[in-house]
This record gives C-alpha cells, structure tokens and sequence, in this order.
C-alpha cells in the first residue's frame, strides 16, 4: 500500500473507533443506553441480555473504556496517520506494539472471563490496525 493510502485507511480506522466509543459512552445514560447494550451483549455472544438494565459498575468501566478508545481514535487520526505519510518508523513500530499489548491483555482477561467471543472481534480491530502499519510500501528514501 502506498503511504497515502494507508494513512488514510488509518484515518478510517480512527473515524470507526470515535464511533464506536460515541456509542459505547451512552452506557450511564439508562434512557439512551441501548447501543452500549447491543455492543456488549454482542462482545459476549449470543445475544441474550439486551433488554437487561446495565448495573453501576459496568456503566462506569464502559465510560472509561469509551474514554480510552476516544483518545486512541484522536491518536491514530492526528499522530499515526501522520507517521504512515511521513515514514516514521519509530511510532508506526510503537503503535504496533501498542496494538499488540491491547490485543495481548484483552484477550487473555476475554478468555479468562468466559468471553471467547470478545477476542474474535478484538482481531478483526487488530487486523484493522496492524494493515497499514505492516503493508505500507515505502520508495528507497522511506523503506521500512
């Protein structure tokens, strides 16, 4: 993939994380919380829970999780995009391992929690994030 392109795939990337923690920080909000249900009812397949109230610990987790994922969309449209057009291998390489991590103690707190479910979708995000950071095809001056 071009640099273009995949900062653009990234910025993609970015704009489905925002969405997706603009949906999942209506949680503490009981009158408007019905896509933060469906998104964690979804996470821990089958659906069966959504018309269950969210309790007070789980509104709050979710809203710091909504939080993070907000910050991690800004980072990935406003310095990892960026780094993808620029060449800069260090925080392309430094996103990577960060992804890696995420994916790393998500997916072992998922399964140890009896959510396998959760780690399917967690890949599908690691595959979305990895892409252009792993494809991106560099002229002589930017080789990765």
């Amino acid at each position: 993939m071009k640099p273009s392109a995949s900062a653009l795939f990234m910025r993609v990337v970015a704009i489905l994380f925002a969405a997706y923690a603009l949906l999942w920080a209506t949680a503490p909000f009981t009158a408007i919380n019905l896509p933060a249900r469906l998104i964690l009812d979804v996470s821990d397949w089958p659906l069966d829970r959504l018309s269950q109230p969210l309790d007070r610990n789980t509104m709050w987790i979710v809203s710091i999780a909504a939080g993070l994922l907000g910050a991690i969309a800004v980072l990935f449209w406003r310095v990892v995009a960026p780094a993808i057009e620029a060449g800069n291998k260090a925080i392309m390489r430094s996103t990577l391992y960060a992804i890696l991590v995420w994916y790393v103690i998500d997916g072992i707190g998922s399964v140890a929690s009896g959510v396998v479910s959760n780690l399917v979708f967690n890949t599908v995000y690691l595959v979305l994030v990895i892409a252009p950071l792993i494809l991106t095809k560099y002229g002589r001056e930017g080789s990765v």
